[in-house]
C-alpha cells in the first residue's frame, strides 16, 4: 500500500475513534455496567479488543480502497466509520438499548454495501468479512436482547423515565 493511503486512512478511522468514544464517559459507562446483559454477552475486555480490531479492518479496507482510487469503496468506508460514531452517539448517548438495537439496523446497510463493493479486492474481503460476520452473528442478536431485557423509554436527557426488570422474556414493549 502506498504510504500516503496508509496515512490517510489512518488519520480517518483515528479521528472518528476518538469523535466517537467522546460518547463513552463515566457516566454512559456506569449505564452500560447497570444494563441486564444476556447470558451471552462478551465481557467488556472483549468489546475492546473487537473495537481495536474494528478500526485496524476498516483503516486497512479505507487504505485499499484509497490506493485503488475505487470512489465507492472509499465512500462505503468512510460511511462505515461514521455510521459505527453515530451507533456509539446514539445508544451511549441517549443511553437507550432500544436505540442501539434500532440503529444498528441501519448501520448494517453500509456495512454490508462496504462489504459488497469489495468483493473484487481478495484482501479487503477478506479482511473484512469476520467483522461483517460479527455483527450480522453476535451484535445485531445481542442488541436485540439487550433491549428486551431493558425495556426502558429514555427521556430527552438521556435518563431513563422508567425501568422494568423481569426474570424471562419480554413479549411486549412497554
Amino acid at each position: 500500500m502506498e504510504r500516503r493511503s496508509v496515512l490517510e486512512a489512518g488519520a480517518l478511522t483515528g479521528g472518528a475513534a476518538v469523535v466517537g468514544n467522546v460518547f463513552i464517559g463515566k457516566a454512559a459507562m456506569a449505564w452500560f455496567r447497570g444494563l441486564t446483559a444476556p447470558r451471552w454477552q462478551l465481557p467488556l475486555p472483549a468489546f475492546l479488543v473487537v473495537g481495536a480490531l474494528y478500526y485496524g479492518i476498516v483503516g486497512y479496507v479505507l487504505a485499499r480502497s484509497l490506493d485503488r482510487r475505487d470512489a465507492r469503496s472509499t465512500a462505503w468506508s468512510l460511511a462505515v466509520l461514521v455510521g459505527n460514531e453515530a451507533w456509539n452517539g446514539i445508544f451511549f448517548g441517549r443511553r437507550s438499548a432500544r436505540a442501539g438495537f434500532v440503529s444498528l439496523g441501519a448501520y448494517i446497510v453500509p456495512l454490508v454495501a462496504l462489504q459488497r463493493s469489495v468483493a473484487g479486492d481478495a484482501h479487503s474481503r477478506n479482511a473484512l468479512a469476520p467483522y461483517t460476520a460479527y455483527v450480522l452473528v453476535y451484535d445485531l442478536p445481542w442488541t436485540y436482547q439487550l433491549w428486551r431485557l431493558n425495556p426502558t423509554r429514555s427521556s430527552a436527557d438521556g435518563v431513563a423515565s422508567t425501568k422494568v426488570v423481569c426474570d424471562g422474556p419480554v413479549t411486549s414493549e412497554p
